[in-house]
């Protein structure tokens, strides 16, 4: 393997460990918050969301 692509492979496996490290980090505090608020506020906001709206069919082609 010659210096560039060990190089670039380098940069490539740090950027996805960096990725991964802050999905894990992000994922551990939006439990941890979820597990922390009451099981209403929860419900509550899933009433509040309105229904998604079905897309409207394209013109058919002549």
């Amino acid at each position: 393997m010659d210096k560039t692509t060990r190089a670039a492979r380098e940069i490539l496996d740090d950027e996805a460990e960096t990725r991964l490290v802050k999905t894990a980090r992000l994922r551990k505090a939006r439990l941890e918050r979820e597990a922390s608020s009451p099981q209403d506020d929860r419900s509550a906001d899933a009433a509040k969301k309105a229904p998604a709206k079905p897309r409207a069919k394209p013109a058919a082609k002549s």
